[in-house]
């Protein structure tokens, strides 16, 4: 868990500055990490599924060029979450899912080589693959189905952070779906 400073309304993490908890911040210190922080950007992540597989894709830009992830990037003005994850999946990758509930809000906060600041509120969803031929495409240098054993990922390429551990939660939310499911079907059928 990652300890802040609150002072008069706001927030940053503890390690951004070197003021001290103690002080409240003056003008002057907000500007100056205005002026180094980048702001928290709202994106949508596809963790798209496909029988015992998710579809990952390899940046081709900062942050984590090279790393494998899901589909996804940042919410357009007026954009739901949902449209956002089915059309950053699209374009990316060229499939198209139905795009369920949450698995997860990943915050990334870091610099690139380049020193930039970045600071991503990621906000993951369940996606099912329903057509489309894989082709890499917009930010994305490659895309591939990852085979999944045991709800684990087994991929021996490069992931960005958090990867591994969301694939595990949305193969979870999935087998409890299922059941929920199969156990509504039963319910129903014992009823006549």
């Amino acid at each position: 868990m990652q300890e802040c400073i609150v002072s008069q309304g706001n927030s940053t993490p503890a390690n951004a500055s070197t003021l001290s908890s103690t002080s409240p911040f003056n003008t002057s210190d907000k500007n100056r990490l205005n002026s180094v922080l980048a702001k928290p950007r709202l994106a949508a992540i596809a963790v798209t599924l496909r029988n015992n597989e998710v579809l990952l894709v390899q940046r081709s830009k900062e942050p984590q060029r090279g790393t494998w992830g899901f589909p996804g990037g940042s919410v357009e003005p007026g954009e739901s979450l949902h449209c956002a994850a089915k059309r950053e999946l699209m374009e990316e990758t060229g499939i198209t899912a139905l795009v369920g509930p949450l698995i997860d809000v990943v915050e990334v906060i870091g610099y690139d080589p380049e020193g930039s600041h970045h600071h991503f509120a990621l906000v993951a969803l369940l996606c099912h693959y329903v057509d489309g031929e894989l082709r890499p495409g917009d930010d994305a240098a490659d895309c591939r189905w990852a085979k999944v054993i045991n709800g684990k990922l087994n991929f021996n390429e490069a992931l960005a952070d958090h990867v591994a551990d969301t694939v595990v939660k949305a193969f979870n939310l999935h087998s409890l779906i299922v059941k929920e499911k199969s156990n509504a079907i039963h319910s129903s059928n014992s009823a006549f």
